[in-house]
């Protein structure tokens, strides 16, 4: 009596493992029919559709809601083979589905949704079309009826509501969230910052990046007074950082980092309707930096800080050294900051270099602060019992150190004096600028550490890098200073002669040098391996990005890498040079020779090399007897 219902229900279990249904889809559609069969076989009638609505019927308070869903589907395809031979679709009332609950805006942003995702798989449509429509019914049953009534709370309560959820259910919710919110905005419905909140908020737990006090929020909305820059033109100025940063090679992590941190800060704006200027970041950075570590708050303060350079018209620097402490001039006391502010101007003015100007900021800043905590707050009561004291307590490592401030200094003294901002026009003297003089002993590299950088100079060996091994040559087989290596450029190499021009940083005076073999080799073998593929002209790069000249310590850094051992206090890289000399007088080599290798202009600084030619400084020896000195005492005159 049951063989045709057999039959189809077998053909209705066949078409949803071809849709490739889930396995708890099929079990239930097997229940289904098996419970259906059991009620057809009880009551002794075969199997029609209004014998399967009354099983329906009997069965709806049994069952959970989307169990009761599905037995539903099943009979509805039983229904369609027995009827029309094949399942047909749209066994739904549209008025009773989510889409239809919704209101008619509403309803208008899901159809154009559907169509915007309409090239997508039909399975993912269908999901997408039922996630986005309960988000729209949910948005609706909060007295929502218009995309423009969504704000950002209502937001953070739609994104909660998932809290409870599993971690599948709550992905799937937030990715349809984020799709819904980005339909949204290229539609020109809702601001950018809609697009960002998803990702913000799933970052990590809590909106740790918009924590910052309502009082001081709005503070900074007071202060600004509608001057401060658009957030259109913050995202503007975001493209230039990041499209420097891809110009200069910076790794796609890098570039992302700057993505995450802008939109973070943009997303804090947009929520509290600021406007961008450096002070809201220097503000918002503070807020955020108790939930960042360390490395966090540097990538984050970098980033703040690039945008504050674009913001005050300056050019980008990308290795900029962004200062995380307070500086020596920011500890200047207010009273004497004008006064000092204006020496340096001046001095500015007479054309001295960057490194000068710094030299005297640093020292007069020092000075100022010391009289300053000695009780002093106007020049007008400086006294020279003051500026002694202040030479007593001023410690510094070395005579030179000491001498150096001094100098600078007294300048200033003497500038107070001049301009009648001291009453004594002679202060500067009663700080002295003399140290006694020092003849420093001249250390070079021993016989051991020259041999191991030999061993390590081969190619097979991999200790140091090639750069590393080219720069320790150039100082150990030419002599050239440190600053020169580093500022060494493609024209500077003569491949044809086999030479290098060089324009000592020192000096300013120009030498033209043979290169040795070694050397040759050395660089070359780091242009073509090793050498980043860069713009720039010089030849010792940077291994990371910016892929620019190295820093000012690399030399340095390749020698303490080479002998790692080497422990000798105030010996830096140019223990390369002296080397070189002194081993060039041991062989032979003219004095004169050796000053011009040097790139020296007079033998004077040459001559203390000679000290450590034991050999040649024993030919030298003086009659104690002729120099009128005699020996007494002993075991001999007892």
């Amino acid at each position: 009596m049951n063989d045709d219902f057999n039959r189809l229900s077998e053909a209705v279990m066949e078409h949803i493992a071809a849709l490739n249904r889930s396995k708890s889809t099929r079990n239930a559609y097997r229940r289904c029919f098996c419970c259906l069969s059991t009620y057809l076989n009880e009551k002794g009638v075969a199997y029609s559709q209004d014998e399967a609505a009354l099983w329906l019927s009997s069965v709806s308070s049994q069952v959970n809601k989307t169990e009761l869903s599905l037995f539903t589907a099943a009979v509805n395809k039983l229904n369609d083979l027995y009827l029309y031979g094949e399942v047909r679709k749209g066994h739904y009332d549209p008025q009773k589905t989510i889409a239809g609950k919704l209101c008619p805006e509403f309803k208008h942003v899901h159809g154009r949704l559907l169509e915007h995702i309409s090239g997508l798989a039909e399975d993912t449509v269908s999901a997408h079309s039922w996630q986005c429509a309960s988000i729209l019914l949910r948005l609706q049953g909060n007295g929502i009826h218009s995309v423009s009534g969504v704000t950002y709370d209502i937001l953070l309560d739609e994104f909660n509501c998932s809290a409870k959820k599993t971690y599948y259910a709550r992905c799937t919710h937030h990715a349809n969230l984020r799709l819904l919110l980005q339909f949204l905005y290229d539609e020109g419905l809702v601001p950018y910052g809609f697009t960002l909140f998803v990702d913000a908020m799933t970052l990590r737990t809590g909106s740790y990046w918009n924590q910052m006090p309502e009082d001081q929020v709005g503070a900074l909305r007071s202060s600004q007074d509608n001057t401060g820059t658009g957030l259109d033109v913050f995202l503007e100025m975001r493209e230039m950082v990041l499209h420097e940063h891809c110009h200069e090679k910076y790794s796609r992590t890098t570039r992302r980092g700057i993505i995450r941190i802008t939109n973070l800060f943009y997303l804090f704006m947009d929520m509290n309707r600021l406007y961008y200027s450096p002070a809201v970041g220097e503000a918002w950075l503070c807020s955020v930096k108790p939930s960042l570590d360390d490395i966090e708050y540097k990538h984050f303060r970098r980033v703040l800080c690039l945008m504050a350079q674009l913001h005050r018209k300056e050019p980008l620097r990308l290795n900029s050294c962004f200062v995380f402490r307070e500086t020596v001039y920011q500890r200047l006391p207010d009273w004497c900051r004008t006064v000092v502010d204006c020496f340096l101007r001046i001095k500015t003015g007479e054309g001295w270099d960057a490194s000068t100007i710094s030299m005297y900021e640093h020292s007069i800043c020092r000075f100022c602060i010391s009289i300053d905590a000695m009780g002093v707050k106007s020049f007008k009561s400086l006294s020279v019992w003051d500026v002694k004291q202040f030479n007593l307590n001023d410690r510094h490592d070395t005579p030179e150190g000491k001498n150096a401030y001094n100098s600078r200094i007294r300048k200033f003294l003497q500038f107070l004096g001049e301009n009648h901002i001291s009453d004594n026009a002679f202060l500067f003297l009663a700080l002295p600028c003399v140290s006694a003089k020092r003849e420093a002993l001249v250390v070079t590299l021993t016989e051991d550490e020259q041999a191991a950088l030999q061993r390590i100079f081969r190619e097979e060996d991999t200790t140091i890098s090639l750069r590393e091994k080219a720069m320790i040559q150039l100082g150990l087989y030419m002599g050239i200073r440190q600053s020169d290596i580093i500022g060494l450029t493609i024209d500077d190499i003569d491949w044809d002669d086999v030479t290098i021009r060089i324009i000592q940083d020192k000096t300013d005076y120009e030498i033209i040098l043979p290169m040795p073999t070694p050397v040759a080799n050395a660089l070359f073998r780091y242009i073509m391996k090793e050498r980043p593929d860069t713009d720039s002209r010089s030849i010792f790069i940077r291994k990371y990005a910016p892929f620019q000249q190295v820093g000012r310590n690399a030399c340095n850094n390749a020698l303490n890498n080479a002998l790692p051992e080497r422990d000798v206090p105030g010996s830096g890289f140019h223990v390369t040079r002296k080397t070189y000399a002194s081993n060039l007088l041991h062989n032979d080599v003219p004095v004169q020779h050796v000053a011009e290798a040097l790139g020296h202009r007079g033998l004077a600084a040459v001559h203390r090399y000679l000290s450590l030619e034991e050999q040649k400084m024993r030919l030298c020896g003086l009659s104690l007897h002729d120099r009128g000195l005699t020996i007494k005492g002993g075991l001999c005159h007892v």
